[in-house]
């Protein structure tokens, strides 16, 4: 059985939904990014992107909320993954130069540029990446019925939602698939 799960999770037919705080204003209300990404030659365990070098990955997002945050800007993203390569939500948004908070490989400390004092400090003690594995739909590899399975969006990320006011509206969150 935990074959037959994995097979089903790697399918093209899985849906992989993330939740992402990032730095930046994101300007678009959602979009792909389709970039090549390969083994950092320098540092093995780093991956970068690339528009011709690597492995073929696409990744839809949508903005859920955003917020000013002088001079950083903050925003809320959910991420769908088309292809599932290591590192591919946070090695693709920090190549639009919208870094995951929290991540020391791929992001940068922007809290520094914050003047919110109260959401500075929070985001300077935020303690790993702001990435949340919201949803997963996929096919049950025996019964063949589809399934959907949630997280609930961990305190921690919670806390930052609110102290961001990036908490989007109700149904932000719905149970849409994101565009083609």
């Amino acid at each position: 059985m935990h074959a037959a799960l994995q097979r089903a999770m790697a399918s093209q037919d899985t849906e992989k939904d993330y939740l992402a705080i990032v730095y930046g204003r994101v300007g678009v209300a959602r979009g792909r990014i389709d970039l090549r990404l390969a083994k950092d030659r320098g540092d093995q365990r780093r991956v970068v992107a690339s528009a011709a070098d690597g492995a073929a990955s696409l990744t839809r997002f949508e903005r859920l909320a955003r917020v000013a945050a002088p001079a950083a800007g903050l925003s809320l993203l959910r991420c769908q993954l088309v292809t599932g390569r290591t590192h591919q939500i946070r090695v693709h948004l920090a190549a639009r130069g919208w870094p995951i908070v929290g991540d020391p490989v791929y992001g940068e400390p922007r809290w520094t540029a914050v003047v919110d004092e109260a959401l500075a400090a929070t985001l300077r003690a935020f303690p790993r990446q702001a990435l949340h594995a919201w949803r997963v739909g996929l096919t049950h590899p025996v019964t063949r019925a589809r399934l959907t399975v949630e997280a609930p969006v961990p305190g921690d990320m919670e806390e930052l939602l609110s102290v961001a006011r990036l908490a989007p509206k109700s149904g932000a969150l719905a149970h849409r698939l994101l565009p083609a």
